[in-house]
């Protein structure tokens, strides 16, 4: 299994929007199975945005924290979004979420990188390598910062791209949108790779609501074509760093 954590420096520009796109186009664009996973220190959102209910969420993983991770205890967890896509939501209380990260997300981290036949996508909200999210962060295959490319989202975004770059985190940008600051610029100053830029349109979430499209011409409107570009641009990152490691 692959872990992509989605965070940003500064609030939460688009993230989760990015995550459950991500999710949604994860195996129809490679043929992988994907779960979402809201791991959030300042509570969930997912259930009040997409109509899930409270629970199974996280507090129902954190009782089986015993037990050896599996797909089946992992997916007991798990509630459909969209009809199909596994969501693994956090309460929407910031400290209770908070408290049952402090001691599942070492073993979600663990048990993750167990499993070998579902990737991951983590939505940690802002990204603090003293969060609860942290061992998600420090222990995934890829961390995409997520950035309006404004400048009051600039500077927060170098500080950050640093102290993740410094960890030896692998990480790459998305930007939300192409103004006012090019985005190329934006990752020019963080000295990060920008994986593209996913569209700025009022009806996002109503967008993800309905699911990946079955219809090729829906396939084709810009959410869901930029979309399906970044993650064949992750997967293609993911399969290079893990031939790279092989090698070695």
């Amino acid at each position: 299994m692959s872990i992509i954590a989605v965070g940003s420096a500064k609030a939460s520009p688009g993230v989760t929007s990015l995550s459950v796109g991500l999710g949604q186009s994860w195996e129809p664009t490679t043929g992988r199975r994907a779960v979402v996973v809201e791991a959030d220190g300042d509570g969930g959102v997912l259930a009040a945005r997409f109509g899930l209910a409270s629970s199974p969420s996280l507090v129902e993983l954190s009782g089986t924290t015993r037990h050896e991770m599996t797909i089946s205890r992992l997916q007991a967890s798990c509630q459909p979004l969209a009809g199909h896509l596994p969501a693994l939501v956090a309460p929407g209380c910031g400290e209770t979420t908070t408290r049952i990260l402090s001691h599942l997300a070492k073993r979600l981290a663990d048990g993750f990188g167990q499993l070998d036949e579902i990737d991951a996508v983590v939505d940690v909200g802002r990204v603090r390598l003293d969060s609860p999210a942290a061992e998600l962060i420090k222990h995934c295959d890829l961390l995409v910062l997520v950035a309006h490319p404004r400048f009051d989202q600039l500077v927060p975004l170098v500080h950050q791209a640093r102290r993740v770059l410094s960890e030896d985190i692998p990480t790459a940008l998305v930007c939300v949108g192409d103004r006012p600051y090019p985005p190329t610029e934006m990752a020019k100053a963080s000295q990060l790779d920008l994986l593209g830029v996913m569209a700025h349109e009022p009806r996002v979430t109503q967008a993800l609501v309905g699911g990946f499209p079955v219809n090729q011409r829906h396939r084709r409107l810009l959410l869901w074509r930029t979309l399906t570009e970044l993650v064949h641009r992750i997967h293609f990152r993911l399969q290079a760093a893990a031939g790279g490691r092989e090698a070695a």
